[in-house]
Order: C-alpha cells, then sequence, then structure tokens
C-alpha cells in the first residue's frame, strides 16, 4: 500500500505496447550509458524497482540490469512489497495474474466474469479485492457516478467472494483475516463530494461501520465524512495499520468530536493522518499542526518506519517534517528545513539510513536528519519523480525524466543510471523473496 497509495487506482489502455517496446529496446542499451554500480552501494542482485507510467500503469525493472521484470500494466502492489497483481480483459472476463517480486515469476492466475480491476490486496499478496470500473479519469478521490458497486475477491484457487452493494464503493485494505474489507463509501452517490469508510462482511455482504479506537460502535451520524483529498497511504508491517495523509479538509470533523460534541470554535485542521487498524477495525486520525495542509496538496508526502515505530509527514513547501509515533498517534514533535528555492513540484520521502529521512522535491534529494543537524542537498538533473530506499538502507533509487538512477547513501555518491522511458514516479524498492 504506496504510494500516492498502496491501493493504486490505474486505467487507460495507451501505453502498454509502445512502453513495453521502449523498455525491451533500451535495456540493452542501458548498461553501456549507465555508471557500473560500486560493490558496496549499488544496485544488489534480486532487487527491482516499481515504477509508474502513463495511464496509471506499473512496470518492474530488475535494478542491476535494467531489463523489464513485468511489463507495464494495471496492477496493484501488496503492502509488504512482496506481489504484484495484474489484470487485463480477456474477452467479456478479467484476467488476474499475480507476481512474486522481486522476479517477476507468476505464483497464480485465473480469469474473472465481468470486466473489474484490481483496487487492493491483503498485506501478503495473497488475496486481491476487484471492483467496477471507475469512470474514465476518476481516481480515488474524485470517483464518477455508480449507484451499484460489484465487489469480488480473489486468491489462488480464483474467485472467493463476490458482493453486489448499492452505492459507490472503492476498495482499501483487508483486515487481518482476509474476512472483511474497508471500502471507501462515496456519498452521494450519483455526484459524490465526500466519503467515509466502512467495512465489508464478506461472508454476508453486509455493509457497517468501523468502531472506535475504544472498541465501542460509532453511533449513526458520526460516522467522519471526508471531503479533502487523500494524498498518499503508507503500511506499518508491524503495528498492521494504514497510515493515510490527507490534506486540505473543509468542513470535515472527527468522529471522535462528533461524539464528544466539539467547540463550533475549534481550531480548524487543514491535514492529518487518517489510521485504519486491521486488526481491530477501528480508525482514528491525527492532526497535523499549522501549517501542515495550507500548501499545495502535491507538496506533502508521508513515509513509515516500522523499526523505528514512527510515521512522518512532510511538507515540503513550508519546510516541515511531523514525526508521528505509530503506537501513540501523536504528532509528538515537528523538525524544520529550508524548502527549495525553486518549484517543489510532487514531493516524495523515504526512510535513510538511522535518523535520516530523504526527501524529494523539485530537483532537490535532501537528506533530513531528525535529530535537527543540517540537512544536506542534493541537486538532481531534473526534478525528483519518487524515491525509494532499499530494504538494507544502503541504497536510495530516485526516479527522473525517462531515468532511475542510485544513491549510495554510505558515500553519497551517483553511481549507476538507467534510462526508463515514460517514467512517471518511482513507487518502491520490490522487496526480495
Amino acid at each position: 500500500m504506496t504510494t500516492r497509495r498502496t491501493v493504486l487506482r490505474l486505467a487507460g489502455g495507451i501505453a502498454a505496447g509502445a512502453a513495453g517496446g521502449a523498455m525491451v529496446a533500451t535495456s540493452g542499451g542501458c548498461r553501456e550509458n549507465a555508471t557500473r554500480p560500486s560493490a558496496r552501494g549499488g544496485p544488489a542482485p534480486g532487487e527491482a524497482l516499481v515504477v509508474e507510467m502513463a495511464a496509471g500503469r506499473l512496470a518492474v525493472f530488475d535494478a542491476t540490469t535494467g531489463q523489464t521484470v513485468v511489463t507495464p500494466s494495471e496492477a496493484v502492489l501488496s503492502g509488504d512489497g512482496t506481489r504484484l497483481v495484474r489484470t487485463e480483459a480477456d474477452g467479456t472476463g478479467t484476467r488476474v495474474t499475480n507476481h512474486r517480486l522481486a522476479d517477476g515469476t507468476s505464483v497464480s492466475g485465473g480469469l474473472l466474469t465481468g470486466r473489474l480491476a484490481a483496487r487492493a490486496t491483503n498485506p501478503e499478496g495473497s488475496l486481491v479485492a476487484l471492483a467496477t470500473p471507475a469512470e474514465p479519469g476518476a481516481n480515488p478521490y474524485r470517483p464518477g457516478r455508480r449507484g451499484q458497486t460489484t465487489i469480488v475477491v480473489a486468491g489462488s484457487a480464483g474467485q472467493r467472494n463476490r458482493v453486489e452493494l448499492p452505492g459507490n464503493l472503492e476498495p482499501e485494505a483487508f483486515d487481518t483475516t482476509g474476512e472483511a474489507l474497508f471500502v471507501l463509501d462515496y456519498l452521494p452517490p450519483m455526484a459524490p463530494d465526500r466519503y467515509r469508510v466502512r467495512v465489508v462482511d464478506l461472508a454476508t455482504g453486509e455493509l457497517q461501520p468501523l468502531v472506535t479506537r475504544l472498541k465501542s460502535a460509532v453511533p449513526p451520524g458520526a460516522e467522519e465524512e471526508m471531503r479533502g483529498e487523500g494524498r498518499q497511504a503508507v503500511y506499518d508491517s508491524l503495528t498492521r495499520q494504514l497510515f493515510t495523509l490527507y490534506t486540505h479538509q473543509p468542513d470535515h470533523e472527527h468522529t471522535r468530536d462528533l461524539i464528544a460534541g466539539a467547540r463550533p470554535d475549534a481550531p480548524h485542521v487543514h491535514a492529518f493522518v487518517h489510521t485504519l487498524n486491521l486488526t481491530d477495525r477501528w480508525a482514528f486520525c491525527v492532526d497535523l499542526p499549522s501549517p501542515f495542509g495550507e500548501g499545495p496538496a502535491a507538496a506533502h508526502a508521508i513515509a513509515v518506519d516500522p523499526s523505528a515505530a514512527q510515521v512522518y509527514v512532510v511538507d515540503a513547501s513550508s519546510g516541515t517534517v511531523a514525526v508521528i509515533g505509530s503506537n501513540e498517534l501523536s504528532a509528538g514533535r515537528t523538525v524544520r528545513f529550508t524548502p527549495p528555492s525553486g518549484p517543489v513540484g510532487s514531493a516524495a520521502a523515504s526512510i535513510g539510513t538511522d535518523g535520516v529521512l530523504l526527501i524529494g522535491a523539485g530537483r532537490e534529494l535532501i537528506s533530513v536528519p531528525l535529530t535537527g543537524a543540517e540537512p544536506v542537498r542534493r541537486t538532481m538533473p531534473t526534478a525528483v519523480r519518487g524515491i525509494a530506499t532499499s530494504a538494507d538502507r544502503k541504497r536510495c533509487y530516485v526516479g527522473q525524466e525517462n531515468a532511475l538512477v542510485c544513491l549510495d547513501l554510505g558515500t553519497g555518491t551517483l553511481g549507476w543510471r538507467i534510462a526508463v522511458p515514460g517514467l512517471e514516479t518511482l513507487r518502491q524498492v520490490a522487496a526480495r523473496t
């Protein structure tokens, strides 16, 4: 779950053949044009890079050779980064293929009835939730019109559940048992301007509200209805929580405030992190202090470090990092850095070496020590299009215009580059299996 989101909404069919051909054509020449990886910090055998191409399609490349591992396609990633699930139209049905990363091996596949789009997997990628495709041009937070939604859950043996539900629903995540599915419920269905998070019991098909953090039922009328933009989501495998960053929330009230009867003169919050507990099925919102949400939504990014039980939210336009404890669920402190002098564009964040957060904004790659020490800034050839750190935190891969480069986090040198025509955003380093 990454990036923009780990639940990626993917559409369009223009780029698959052309982009796939370009990758094959360049992979042989990449090695000629690339600086060879250093022994310590270069790409490691078995690592692969997940890249978003035109029309939101995902492709996977071998980090050492630049060769295509999985061609561009409509797909979603598992929360733990070990699986990629692709879909493609097959007659009147939908063919689903589950790939193991980082080698691209097909683990399972099958044909489902009807045209469906993959929306979410369980954390391990063994289950996938698919739904009625949205209208062209729609995205997870600006959906099209839909009065009824078909949701299908498939596993290695094919279809496991199929439910028909009234309303305009988008699958977001499975609970840890795989027996329930969290969905975004858009209101009103035919002209949506807000949404709430609900849970579907897959055995009965019943749509239910969440519970509070205290595991009590949410009273009628107290469910949060969100109107802003969900910027990105990250999954914490240790606490089994999905953290989604929201910005610009006019007229929004949290469930806890609706239950408690918050004062009308309470300070307005422009951004918060929506926490979804996949084990106990509760949700909780962590308010972010000013200036979060006051600048452009694209200037915000989120990253999680399970080893430190911390979530980091970045506002690159103001040069602010909020540090949230993933157990305490409170914004305990902020760290400041000088924002880029030029356009920020679409910000990105990733965990670097211990105590360092990597931030991409505009053409700058900024290493921000969370201890408050002076950041290290590097100017990239083009605007940063996503950053991702290897599992051992020795390498940072940086998306560029039509290219990927690798930064040795030990020496601070850029020592590797391959051409990737059509690259939109680098999503992640695929976990080794």
